[in-house]
């Protein structure tokens, strides 16, 4: 049968008839580990168990730019370098002060010695959890309406962007600066809220000059989010929800309460255009204490099309009896690339491709890939390549088909060759996006034929 097959083959080839292959994948319901979604690395050691999406990390602008207009990327650099040993990106977010920080200042001292320059001190609470600070020293705060706070900032995120826009190793930036832990909230620092234009004006310091790379808006600030979000079509950027698992923050979301008030009309389509990233209010232990249920804010991360999840939930503290929660997250967020089945035609010259599937996942793929066909021979060399038309960032959750039609490389020898699809980063940095099929090849790949040419 296979002689005949084969035999087939050449003479369509050389005829110009046509043979038709077909294959059926089965799906897989696991854990697959992807680039760009999964959990976010913060801690100092990974968790073998959990599928790392990218790595994160929040810096302060003093260690940034220690001496006025002298930056200092290293800090960065070395989290970079991090991450790609991971085999995953680096996302990051600039902070000015923090009720965390490990010394009173976290914006450059010799900002607040500039003659004119306005600051605050603030103390942490008594009696907090991993949601606060410790209470060892007063820590400063900008007065984040001040002009020489403002002009000194901005030159030094346009710096920062000419650093890094584009840089293909990074998938998100938070849009940060702003409030406590740059989550543009106010809270512990015992100062007023800027005005709404002053806010704006943070914003557009990372609007204004990130072009390339994804922004990420944190949701604290609902007319600040708004705006950043913008009126076009998509959005200008993506979301990043903090506080998950605080009873008050479910009062608080799309459609509802502050967000309604504000008209953020636009809210729950961003996900179809930008990543959804996640983090916790507290961790297990502390969700315990305060009565917080883990299913019901796991319900509410699948729920709102999560890409990454950060694990402040700290996973190894999360008993067997709901350690199946922190698994629903391992496999539940991002994308899912069903190809369940794909048909050739060769003849003429030419190989058509189409393929049907699913993305069976709750986020669309939020780093750029591409899908790409590859003939290898027998040893497992790449002798053609070809890239669809078809855009994977686009497969939103359901189904999704791609048809595609090739010309075969007039000097490929004759003989056997294996027909792959793959999803190949653009940049080829990171590995390939896996797909969800349990023919899969290790680097998830799979295979559509076996062709004769």
């Amino acid at each position: 049968m296979k002689t005949i097959i084969s035999a087939l083959a050449i003479c369509a080839v050389l005829c110009g008839c046509k043979t038709e292959y077909e294959k059926n994948f089965t799906r897989e319901h696991g854990v697959v580990a992807n680039p760009g979604q999964g959990w976010m690395s913060i801690y100092s050691k990974e968790n073998p168990k959990l599928p790392y999406g990218s790595r994160y990390v929040r810096f302060h602008w003093r260690d940034l730019e220690p001496e006025e207009g002298k930056y200092n990327w290293e800090p960065i650099e070395r989290q970079m370098e991090r991450a790609a040993k991971m085999g995953v990106p680096f996302s990051f977010r600039v902070m000015c002060t923090s009720s965390h920080s490990s010394t009173p200042y976290a914006a450059p001292e010799w900002v607040f010695e500039k003659k004119g320059a306005k600051f605050a001190k603030f103390m942490n609470r008594p009696g907090g959890d991993s949601a606060t600070g410790d209470t060892k020293f007063a820590r400063v705060t900008p007065i984040f309406d001040d002009p020489i706070f403002i002009k000194c900032h901005a030159r030094f995120i346009k710096a920062l962007a000419e650093k890094y826009d584009g840089d293909p190793r990074i998938s998100t930036i938070d849009i940060g600066s702003y409030g406590n832990w740059g989550e543009w909230h106010v809270w512990g620092l015992g100062i007023k809220p800027s005005p709404l234009e002053v806010r704006k004006q943070y914003a557009d310091m990372y609007l204004n000059n990130f072009k390339k790379t994804d922004l990420v808006f944190m949701t604290d600030d609902a007319e600040i989010l708004k705006y950043a979000i913008g009126g076009g079509e998509g959005s200008r950027v993506g979301m990043r929800r903090d506080g998950v698992g605080g009873e008050g923050h479910y009062k608080h979301w799309i459609g509802k309460g502050k967000y309604l008030k504000a008209g953020v009309s636009k809210m729950g389509d961003v996900w179809k255009y930008k990543p959804m990233l996640f983090e916790w209010y507290v961790c297990y232990p502390d969700m315990l204490k305060r009565k917080w249920p883990l299913p019901k804010a796991v319900d509410f991360i699948l729920d709102n099309h999560a890409s990454l999840v950060s694990e402040n939930l700290n996973p190894p503290t999360v008993p067997p009896e709901e350690y199946g929660q922190v698994e629903r997250i391992s496999r539940g967020v991002g994308a899912r690339i069903f190809a369940d089945s794909a048909k050739i035609s060769l003849g003429g010259g030419s190989l058509e491709i189409s393929i049907s599937g699913e993305n069976g996942g709750i986020a669309r793929i939020s780093l750029p890939y591409e899908l790409a066909y590859e003939l290898k021979t027998s040893d497992g060399k790449t002798a053609a390549a070809f890239i669809s038309s078809a855009d994977p960032s686009k497969w939103l959750p359901g189904k999704f088909s791609t048809r595609d039609k090739f010309e075969i490389p007039q000097n490929l020898p004759s003989g056997k060759y294996g027909l792959y699809a793959r999803l190949a980063h653009k940049g080829k940095i990171f590995r390939d996006f896996k797909f969800a099929a349990k023919e899969a090849e290790s680097d998830g790949s799979i295979k559509l034929a076996e062709l004769e040419l």
